[in-house]
């Protein structure tokens, strides 16, 4: 808690004489910003220049640890936040810690559930951003007080940790995978345009086709929403009728894969002899279609354990610091679906 002066500065001044935020003056006052830079001269200078000082006496009545990690999270459904979910909650539980959720899926329903439960003095933040969303603004005015990780997305905020899936890496595999299977030819069911990660996803499904020799067809190649509905619609458009068909389909979502596999079953072509079918996020769906759905499979106990790693360095971020970006390889968990048998 910060005093006030008998001549009645208080933080606001200090924070505005010094060009900084409140949560920066609070930060080297009560000495939790170890830097000795020029941003710690500033604020020390303005408080003396405005004979500020902090209330010590004020806060040693608080405790300023509330065990608490805040989560923002598009959906508690979709298949990725859902298995983070399952993995974050117990983990955080071994550690006496609570874990408040908040659910939003689009910009603005995200940046109020961030702002909630930066109000409620969580120990950090992790944020799963919604498809294209950007909350770069809200996280900066944060970033120099309080812990915070973005996992997956663009790292819009170079003060903000981002913990993500090395997309990359994830689509080389896949197409890889396939070449080993012999086939020639593949389309691309990718998700929402608007999303970057959409958007970066396709641009690498092509590079790797190049690589290893494998063709495509931009008539089969589609964005759209991650529905059994959407992959249904497609699979029919792209297999009933005599036009040349690819021989493997990569969907960016296990639930439009099992769209496709559902449109395949009743045109009566056969998955994997006449066409090799791969999901992305490796959810319960994959497990439970017939034949058993290829999916990639998100590290996500690594995910967890580098993001508590992160908040629990209590590791922040001023104007001219920028934080670490970690990018993880996934896992292909290959099944029937994509895997001919010689």
């Amino acid at each position: 808690m910060a005093g006030r002066a008998d001549g009645g500065s208080s933080i606001t001044n200090v924070a505005a004489m010094a060009d900084v935020s409140i949560a920066t003056v609070s930060r080297v006052l009560s000495g939790k910003r170890g830097k000795d830079d020029d941003i710690a001269r500033r604020v020390r200078e303005a408080a003396k220049q405005l004979g500020y000082s902090v209330n010590y006496a004020a806060s040693a009545l608080r405790s300023d640890v509330t065990k608490t990690i805040g989560l923002v999270i598009p959906s508690a459904t979709e298949a990725f936040a859902a298995q983070l979910l399952d993995t974050i909650e117990p983990t955080i539980d071994v550690e006496s810690q609570q874990l408040l959720l908040g659910i939003g899926a689009t910009q603005e329903a995200q940046k109020e559930r961030i702002e909630s439960l930066i109000d409620r003095h969580v120990d950090g933040l992790i944020v799963v951003p919604a498809p294209g969303t950007d909350h770069a603004e809200t996280l900066d005015r944060h970033a120099d007080a309080l812990p915070i990780v973005q996992i997956g997305g663009r790292q819009t905020s170079p003060h903000v940790s981002v913990v993500g899936i090395d997309e990359g890496v994830a689509m080389e595999t896949v197409i890889r995978h396939l070449a080993e299977q012999g086939i020639a030819s593949v389309a691309y069911l990718a998700g929402d345009e608007l999303s970057f990660e959409s958007a970066e996803l396709f641009a690498m499904f092509h590079t790797h086709l190049r690589t290893y020799g494998l063709s495509t067809d931009e008539d089969w190649n589609r964005f759209g929403a991650c529905t059994v509905q959407r992959g249904f619609d497609c699979a029919m458009r792209l297999f009933n009728g005599p036009i040349v068909q690819p021989e493997a389909v990569v969907c960016a979502d296990d639930t439009i894969a099992f769209g496709v596999m559902v449109a395949l079953d009743a045109l009566d072509v056969r998955v994997p002899e006449d066409v090799l079918v791969v999901g992305y996020h490796d959810s319960p769906i994959a497990r439970t279609t017939m034949p058993q759905l290829t999916s990639m499979r998100a590290p996500f106990e690594h995910i967890v354990s580098e993001c508590l790693r992160l908040l629990a360095s209590g590791q922040t971020y001023d104007v001219d610091e920028r934080a670490p970006r970690i990018m993880l390889a996934p896992k292909l968990i290959a099944r029937e679906s994509s895997t001919l048998r010689r």
